[in-house]
This record gives C-alpha cells, structure tokens and sequence, in this order.
C-alpha cells in the first residue's frame, strides 16, 4: 500500500505543471534526494506523436537555477536527445542572468526509499557511433575496444535494454558495479573511465537506470556518449 501511495503521489505532483503525465524512471536505488533552487523542465510522452513521442516543456526553466529534467520512461534515447543537446546549448549562452555553478539533474522514482531522487545530468557530448566509426558488432566482441593516455584507460560499455557489455562479457544491471574487474588489457596503474555505447531505440528507462547505478557503484562515465542510429 505505501508504495502503491508513493506512485501516485508522484505521478500527481509531476502532473501540476500540464495536463500530460510524467512516468519517471523507475530504479530501486538512492540517489539525491533534493537541490535547492531549481527549476524543473519536462519531457512528455505523447503517443499521437508522428515523428517523436516527445514533447519538451521549458516554460519553468530559469537559467541561475539548477535543472530538474523529468522525462518519461517510455521515450526512446532517439527522442529525447535533441532535446538535451537544445537545453544544454540554453544553459550554455550567455546571459546577464546566468549563475555559475549551476548544475542539471535527472528525476527518478527511487523505489527503495519511496522517494523522488536525483542523479546528476553531466554535459554530455552525443556523438553517433558511426561518426567514430563504432560499431554494435565492435562493442560486442572480444577485440580491444580500449584507448588510453599516460593516466588513464577508456572502456566502453555497450547497454542493451536489460544488461551491458563489456569486452565480450554480459552483467546483469544489478552486477553492474562487477565492469570495474573487467578492464581487459588496462594497466593497473591507470584509472578506469567507462563510455556509454547504445543504439538509439534503447528507452530513456534503461538508460537512466545505468546511469543510477553507476553513480551509486563510484564508476567513473565519460561526458562522450556514443549513439549508433539504426538502419
């Protein structure tokens, strides 16, 4: 009953602003529980929608605030990240009433402690895998899929909708603190950094999942994303 509640609750609150819904993302794991001057911005699902399922509402947005993005779960990656590129070039102008420090976060439904939570929203660069010339064939094989720099040692990470990949190797989303064994020809000395890989039709549910989770196993994720666009 109390979670039932705790759904409701949240969804009503989500709803103030329109008369769409918001169904967060739901991952049963803690993360910020709030932030102080914010302004939220909304990502609806509209289903009648021809070319995207996603509608943006920024009319809250405040520039010196910090950012709430509350975007439902059922919107595929393809759809949401035009609108995250268009906001994060918002916050990125100039502006006389621009405050440094602000910072961009995700809502979520933490079904753990029966809460709205927040993980925090890096800017991130979008880049379309094939423009690197990656590939899903290339994440998923047993090949070095790694580069490196005196101090550090880029992996990447590959997520399908309910598990990664990671040099060939498959790990459940509840494993996922396990990818830090599996630096493959890394050098001890050099600090793991993992890249997100997935195709454009994985849902934002999935996607915000793994980024929970990582913030909450300390895995360090690289500001570059790679998309690859299905044929």
């Amino acid at each position: 009953m109390a979670k039932r509640l705790f759904y409701v609750i949240g969804l009503i609150l989500l709803c103030q602003c329109s008369d769409k819904e918001v169904l967060l993302p739901v991952v049963a794991e803690g993360g910020i529980p709030e932030t102080q001057n914010h302004s939220s911005i909304w990502i609806f699902y509209d289903p009648s929608g021809q070319d995207s399922k996603a509608v943006l509402n920024k009319n809250n947005k405040l520039i010196n605030t910090n950012w709430i993005f509350n975007i439902d779960r059922r919107l595929t990656m393809k759809e949401v990240i035009p609108h995250l590129q268009a906001m994060q070039a918002d916050r990125n102008k100039d502006s006389m009433h621009k405050k440094e420090g602000m910072i961009n976060f995700f809502s979520y439904a933490d079904s753990k402690n029966e809460r709205i939570s927040l993980v925090n929203f890096p800017e991130i660069n979008f880049v379309p895998a094939e423009e690197l010339g990656e590939s899903h064939a290339l994440a998923d094989s047993e090949s070095n899929i790694y580069e490196t720099d005196s101090t550090h040692c880029l992996v990447r990470v590959r997520i399908d909708e309910d598990y990664l990949r990671v040099d060939g190797r498959s790990f459940d989303m509840e494993e996922i603190g396990k990818i830090q064994s599996s630096p493959g020809p890394c050098e001890e000395e050099k600090k793991l950094v993992f890249r997100l890989m997935y195709d454009e039709e994985l849902t934002f549910q999935s996607y915000l999942k793994t980024r929970v989770l990582l913030a909450a196993a300390q895995v360090e994720v690289d500001t570059t994303e790679l998309v690859e666009t299905l044929k």
